[in-house]
Protein backbone atom coordinates (compact mmCIF):
# COMPACT_ATOMS: atom_id res chain seq x y z
CA UNK A 1 0.00 0.00 0.00
CA UNK A 2 1.19 3.13 -1.04
CA UNK A 3 2.09 5.70 1.81
CA UNK A 4 1.49 9.05 2.71
CA UNK A 5 4.46 11.27 4.11
CA UNK A 6 3.97 15.02 5.14
CA UNK A 7 7.24 17.29 6.10
CA UNK A 8 6.92 20.63 6.48
CA UNK A 9 10.32 22.31 6.92
CA UNK A 10 10.66 25.97 8.44
CA UNK A 11 11.69 28.94 6.83
CA UNK A 12 14.85 28.64 4.36
CA UNK A 13 17.28 30.84 2.72
CA UNK A 14 13.97 33.71 3.30
CA UNK A 15 11.79 31.45 1.45
CA UNK A 16 8.88 28.96 2.71
CA UNK A 17 9.70 25.18 2.01
CA UNK A 18 7.01 22.59 2.60
CA UNK A 19 6.70 18.85 1.19
CA UNK A 20 4.31 16.08 1.94
CA UNK A 21 3.35 13.46 0.23
CA UNK A 22 -0.59 12.18 -1.11
CA UNK A 23 -2.17 9.49 -3.50
CA UNK A 24 -5.15 10.40 -4.76
CA UNK A 25 -8.42 8.99 -2.83
CA UNK A 26 -6.08 8.75 -0.12
CA UNK A 27 -5.47 11.18 3.23
CA UNK A 28 -4.20 14.86 2.22
CA UNK A 29 -2.10 16.78 4.46
CA UNK A 30 -4.93 19.21 5.80
CA UNK A 31 -3.44 22.39 6.85
CA UNK A 32 -6.87 23.37 8.83
CA UNK A 33 -10.38 22.92 8.37
CA UNK A 34 -12.62 23.31 5.21
CA UNK A 35 -15.13 26.21 6.66
CA UNK A 36 -17.64 26.99 4.55
CA UNK A 37 -17.05 30.93 4.41
CA UNK A 38 -16.41 33.19 1.70
CA UNK A 39 -14.19 35.54 3.81
CA UNK A 40 -11.21 37.73 1.43
CA UNK A 41 -8.01 36.43 2.17
CA UNK A 42 -5.88 39.42 1.69
CA UNK A 43 -3.00 41.41 3.75
CA UNK A 44 -4.02 44.33 5.28
CA UNK A 45 -2.86 46.80 3.10
CA UNK A 46 -4.04 44.96 -0.24
CA UNK A 47 -5.56 47.71 -2.75
CA UNK A 48 -8.00 44.72 -4.34
CA UNK A 49 -11.60 45.22 -4.69
CA UNK A 50 -13.80 44.13 -1.97
CA UNK A 51 -15.36 41.67 -4.87
CA UNK A 52 -12.07 39.77 -4.46
CA UNK A 53 -13.44 36.44 -2.82
CA UNK A 54 -9.57 34.83 -2.15
CA UNK A 55 -5.99 36.51 -2.48
CA UNK A 56 -3.30 34.08 -2.85
CA UNK A 57 -0.29 35.96 -2.96
CA UNK A 58 2.63 34.29 -1.76
CA UNK A 59 3.14 36.78 0.76
CA UNK A 60 0.06 36.05 2.66
CA UNK A 61 1.77 32.83 3.54
CA UNK A 62 1.03 29.18 3.38
CA UNK A 63 -0.58 28.88 6.12
CA UNK A 64 -3.19 31.23 5.66
CA UNK A 65 -4.32 30.44 2.45
CA UNK A 66 -3.97 26.19 1.24
CA UNK A 67 -6.26 23.97 2.45
CA UNK A 68 -4.08 21.17 2.20
CA UNK A 69 -0.19 20.27 0.75
CA UNK A 70 -0.66 17.55 -1.54
CA UNK A 71 3.72 16.22 -2.58
CA UNK A 72 4.59 12.47 -3.74
CA UNK A 73 7.92 12.18 -3.98
CA UNK A 74 10.74 14.26 -2.76
CA UNK A 75 9.09 17.51 -4.74
CA UNK A 76 8.76 20.75 -2.28
CA UNK A 77 6.75 23.80 -2.11
CA UNK A 78 9.11 27.08 -1.67
CA UNK A 79 8.75 31.12 -2.16
CA UNK A 80 11.24 33.22 -4.27
CA UNK A 81 11.26 36.62 -5.42
CA UNK A 82 10.83 37.04 -9.21
CA UNK A 83 12.86 38.66 -11.38
CA UNK A 84 10.14 41.76 -10.97
CA UNK A 85 10.54 41.47 -7.47
CA UNK A 86 6.90 39.69 -6.47
CA UNK A 87 7.01 36.80 -4.22
CA UNK A 88 6.13 34.09 -5.91
CA UNK A 89 5.09 29.94 -5.25
CA UNK A 90 7.74 27.94 -6.37
CA UNK A 91 6.16 24.33 -7.20
CA UNK A 92 9.17 21.70 -7.50
CA UNK A 93 8.22 18.56 -8.90
CA UNK A 94 12.06 16.52 -9.42
CA UNK A 95 12.41 13.36 -11.61
CA UNK A 96 10.74 10.05 -10.02
CA UNK A 97 8.50 12.17 -8.21
CA UNK A 98 4.65 12.45 -8.93
CA UNK A 99 2.87 15.16 -7.55
CA UNK A 100 3.98 18.92 -5.90
CA UNK A 101 0.29 21.05 -5.29
CA UNK A 102 -1.59 23.02 -3.14
CA UNK A 103 -5.12 22.71 -2.83
CA UNK A 104 -7.25 25.80 -2.17
CA UNK A 105 -8.32 27.91 -1.61
CA UNK A 106 -8.78 28.42 2.30
CA UNK A 107 -12.04 30.26 3.94
CA UNK A 108 -13.47 30.11 0.26
CA UNK A 109 -15.79 27.51 -1.02
CA UNK A 110 -17.74 27.72 -4.40
CA UNK A 111 -21.48 26.37 -4.03
CA UNK A 112 -24.12 25.93 -7.01
CA UNK A 113 -25.06 28.89 -8.73
CA UNK A 114 -21.81 30.88 -8.11
CA UNK A 115 -19.95 33.03 -10.48
CA UNK A 116 -16.66 33.10 -10.11
CA UNK A 117 -13.80 33.98 -11.83
CA UNK A 118 -10.12 32.51 -11.44
CA UNK A 119 -6.86 34.34 -12.37
CA UNK A 120 -3.25 33.25 -11.81
CA UNK A 121 0.12 33.74 -13.79
CA UNK A 122 2.37 30.82 -14.22
CA UNK A 123 6.08 30.25 -15.64
CA UNK A 124 6.71 26.47 -16.49
CA UNK A 125 10.06 25.02 -17.03
CA UNK A 126 9.79 21.49 -18.55
CA UNK A 127 10.81 19.54 -21.61
CA UNK A 128 8.44 20.99 -24.13
CA UNK A 129 6.95 17.47 -24.93
CA UNK A 130 6.52 15.88 -21.60
CA UNK A 131 3.15 14.82 -20.59
CA UNK A 132 1.49 16.17 -17.39
CA UNK A 133 -1.60 15.17 -15.56
CA UNK A 134 -2.49 18.72 -14.71
CA UNK A 135 -0.55 22.26 -13.57
CA UNK A 136 -4.46 23.66 -12.50
CA UNK A 137 -7.05 21.68 -11.51
CA UNK A 138 -10.84 22.20 -10.20
CA UNK A 139 -11.06 19.15 -8.20
CA UNK A 140 -13.81 17.08 -6.75
CA UNK A 141 -14.29 16.53 -3.37
CA UNK A 142 -14.81 13.79 -2.04
CA UNK A 143 -13.32 11.94 -4.56
CA UNK A 144 -14.48 8.81 -3.90
CA UNK A 145 -18.19 8.80 -5.37
CA UNK A 146 -17.17 11.77 -7.98
CA UNK A 147 -18.29 11.16 -11.47
CA UNK A 148 -16.26 13.73 -12.83
CA UNK A 149 -13.22 13.84 -10.49
CA UNK A 150 -11.69 16.67 -11.57
CA UNK A 151 -14.40 18.80 -13.88
CA UNK A 152 -11.98 21.33 -14.91
CA UNK A 153 -8.20 21.21 -15.49
CA UNK A 154 -4.26 22.43 -17.43
CA UNK A 155 -2.29 19.89 -18.52
CA UNK A 156 0.82 19.63 -20.77
CA UNK A 157 1.23 17.12 -23.80
CA UNK A 158 2.69 16.67 -26.95
CA UNK A 159 4.15 20.14 -26.66
CA UNK A 160 0.67 21.48 -26.56
CA UNK A 161 -0.72 23.30 -23.05
CA UNK A 162 -4.49 22.01 -23.00
CA UNK A 163 -7.49 23.24 -21.37
CA UNK A 164 -9.68 19.71 -20.59
CA UNK A 165 -13.01 19.42 -19.03
CA UNK A 166 -14.18 16.23 -18.18
CA UNK A 167 -17.87 15.19 -18.23
CA UNK A 168 -19.85 13.03 -15.71
CA UNK A 169 -18.75 10.13 -17.54
CA UNK A 170 -15.25 11.20 -16.81
CA UNK A 171 -14.32 11.35 -20.54
CA UNK A 172 -12.39 14.26 -21.69
CA UNK A 173 -12.85 17.21 -23.99
CA UNK A 174 -10.12 19.52 -25.05
CA UNK A 175 -11.58 22.97 -25.60
CA UNK A 176 -8.50 24.90 -26.37
CA UNK A 177 -4.77 24.17 -26.68
CA UNK A 178 -1.91 25.89 -28.26
CA UNK A 179 1.86 25.38 -28.19
CA UNK A 180 3.00 24.76 -24.79
CA UNK A 181 5.15 28.69 -23.87
CA UNK A 182 8.48 26.97 -21.66
CA UNK A 183 10.12 29.27 -19.57
CA UNK A 184 7.67 32.26 -20.50
CA UNK A 185 5.04 34.18 -18.29
CA UNK A 186 1.92 33.45 -18.64
CA UNK A 187 -1.81 34.59 -17.25
CA UNK A 188 -4.77 33.00 -17.28
CA UNK A 189 -8.54 33.74 -16.22
CA UNK A 190 -11.41 31.22 -16.09
CA UNK A 191 -14.51 32.55 -15.84
CA UNK A 192 -17.26 29.61 -14.23
CA UNK A 193 -20.38 29.11 -13.42
CA UNK A 194 -20.86 26.64 -10.88
CA UNK A 195 -23.32 23.93 -11.24
CA UNK A 196 -23.98 20.31 -11.74
CA UNK A 197 -26.70 21.27 -14.31
CA UNK A 198 -24.50 21.23 -17.86
CA UNK A 199 -27.32 23.00 -19.03
CA UNK A 200 -26.11 26.02 -16.40
CA UNK A 201 -22.78 25.40 -15.68
CA UNK A 202 -20.27 27.13 -18.51
CA UNK A 203 -16.68 28.02 -18.33
CA UNK A 204 -14.63 31.20 -20.23
CA UNK A 205 -11.31 31.61 -20.64
CA UNK A 206 -8.78 34.13 -20.96
CA UNK A 207 -5.07 33.72 -21.97
CA UNK A 208 -2.33 36.33 -21.71
CA UNK A 209 -5.77 39.38 -21.70
CA UNK A 210 -7.22 37.93 -24.59
CA UNK A 211 -10.77 36.05 -24.50
CA UNK A 212 -10.18 32.79 -26.37
CA UNK A 213 -12.22 30.93 -29.07
CA UNK A 214 -12.90 27.78 -27.80
CA UNK A 215 -13.18 24.27 -29.89
CA UNK A 216 -17.00 24.70 -30.29
CA UNK A 217 -16.05 28.01 -32.26
CA UNK A 218 -17.87 30.16 -29.43
CA UNK A 219 -16.13 31.65 -26.71
CA UNK A 220 -18.49 29.91 -23.53
CA UNK A 221 -18.37 26.02 -23.07
CA UNK A 222 -21.97 25.15 -21.80
CA UNK A 223 -20.58 22.37 -19.22
CA UNK A 224 -20.87 20.74 -15.56
CA UNK A 225 -18.35 22.46 -13.27
CA UNK A 226 -19.41 20.84 -10.20
CA UNK A 227 -18.88 17.40 -8.43
CA UNK A 228 -19.66 15.47 -5.39
CA UNK A 229 -19.95 17.78 -2.28
CA UNK A 230 -17.58 20.70 -3.49
CA UNK A 231 -14.84 21.59 -6.00
CA UNK A 232 -11.55 23.18 -4.99
CA UNK A 233 -8.16 25.14 -6.84
CA UNK A 234 -5.09 22.96 -6.81
CA UNK A 235 -1.80 24.56 -8.39
CA UNK A 236 1.46 23.05 -8.87
CA UNK A 237 2.35 19.98 -10.94
CA UNK A 238 0.44 16.81 -10.90
CA UNK A 239 2.35 13.96 -13.14
CA UNK A 240 4.84 14.12 -15.67
CA UNK A 241 7.09 11.37 -13.27
CA UNK A 242 10.15 10.99 -15.91
CA UNK A 243 11.60 14.53 -15.86
CA UNK A 244 11.78 17.40 -12.96
CA UNK A 245 9.19 20.44 -13.64
CA UNK A 246 9.35 23.95 -12.06
CA UNK A 247 6.17 25.75 -12.09
CA UNK A 248 6.63 29.33 -10.74
CA UNK A 249 2.48 30.73 -9.54
CA UNK A 250 2.17 34.26 -8.59
CA UNK A 251 -0.76 36.63 -8.82
CA UNK A 252 -3.36 33.94 -8.08
CA UNK A 253 -6.96 35.46 -7.24
CA UNK A 254 -10.65 33.87 -7.32
CA UNK A 255 -13.04 36.94 -7.94
CA UNK A 256 -16.80 38.22 -8.84
CA UNK A 257 -15.18 40.27 -11.68
CA UNK A 258 -12.91 39.67 -14.46
CA UNK A 259 -11.07 43.04 -13.46
CA UNK A 260 -10.64 41.17 -9.96
CA UNK A 261 -8.61 38.66 -11.13
CA UNK A 262 -6.83 39.91 -14.31
CA UNK A 263 -3.18 40.42 -14.50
Amino acid sequence: MKKNQLMIAALMSGGLLLSSCEKEGSAEAVLSPNPKTKDVVTTTDDPVAASVLFNGDASNGADNLWKAINIEGTGALSTVTDETGVLTWKFLKPLGSHRTEVRGAKNFQSAEGDEIYIGFTSKLLIPSNLKTEAIFQWKSYPTDGSLQNHPLMLRTKSGKLELQHFDDNHVATVPWSINLPVSTWMSFVIRMKVSRNPAIGFVEFWYNGVKQTLSNGTQRLMCRTLDVQDCDPKWGVYGGDEAAVTHYVKKIRIGTTYADVAQ
